[in-house]
């Protein structure tokens, strides 16, 4: 009801809501996931110019080109203006939700660009995770535990939720959670062998992992809880935090496939 009553008093009031249709395009990035079948794909609202298919994007610390564009109907379009959004394909991987994204003037600007980003959101990931310590702190270290935790999900919305809600737990100063890494995606290797160097828990919401993965997981020690639902989650992570976790979910595995061959169909996409 808030959101609709600032969309309605703006609309409203005499402001002079204009942008300029004939310059290079910018604007946010809503929403978005890794597809199976058309890859990273980002959901993208122009706020300023006109991105056209074939132009050159950056999109947080994500890079490419833009193949195709859809519109909320499915419907392909060859270009879009201010204020609409467009379902953008062509991205290299899956950027954030909120992130800015811009036309370029070529790849190679648009990879330097997104190069850049992903150096200064690395750096102040790792300023983040770097805490400051004095000698109370040291003498007190011994009495602390810390929870490290990995977050893999479906979209990057759900995994910003998720992280966002797990870090407003408060169970008092004795227990601390520290988020070391999120992503968008199913649980890599490189996931487990981060959760095994600091010995974290991998938490997959609404994605799954390759048969290889669990077994290097297995071998490692590291725990994947797996959720589809987002309160479960911060529940028994809350539990965990207090000492208090009881339940003990176990994944029985019914099968495994592998794919031998990928064939590409106009009509249906990608048939394994």
């Amino acid at each position: 009801d808030q959101l609709l009553e600032a969309v309605l008093l703006t609309a409203d009031a005499a402001l002079d809501l204009r942008a300029n249709p004939t310059r290079e395009a910018r604007g946010i990035a809503i929403e978005a996931n890794l597809d199976k079948g058309r890859g990273a794909t980002a959901t993208v609202l122009i706020q300023t110019g006109t991105l056209h298919v074939g132009d050159a994007i950056v999109a947080g610390p994500s890079h490419g080109r833009v193949r195709a564009m859809l519109d909320e109907h499915g419907n392909a379009l060859p270009e879009a203006g201010p204020s609409r959004p467009v379902l953008v394909l062509g991205l290299t991987n899956v950027p954030g939700a909120g992130d800015k994204f811009l036309a370029a003037d070529d790849d190679r600007t648009a990879r330097q660009i997104a190069e850049k980003r992903e150096a200064m959101e690395r750096n102040a990931s790792l300023a983040r995770a770097r805490k400051r310590v004095t000698l109370e702190d040291w003498l007190e270290q011994s009495k602390v535990e810390t929870l490290n935790l990995i977050i893999k999900g479906d979209v990057s919305g759900s995994v910003e939720a998720l992280e966002d809600a797990l870090l407003k737990i408060d169970v008092g100063e004795e227990v601390t959670l520290r988020i070391i890494h999120r992503g968008v995606g199913a649980v890599t290797d490189n996931d487990v062998n981060l959760a095994s160097i600091d010995q974290g828990i991998i938490i997959a919401f609404n994605v799954r992992t390759a048969k290889s993965t669990e077994q290097l997981a297995e071998r490692e020690g590291v725990d994947i809880r797996y959720y589809s639902v987002i309160y479960q989650a911060i529940d028994e992570i809350e539990a965990a935090l207090k000492g208090m976790l009881k339940p003990e979910f176990e994944e029985v595995s019914l099968g495994a496939a592998e794919v031998r061959e990928v064939f590409r169909s106009s009509k249906f996409g990608n048939i394994a």
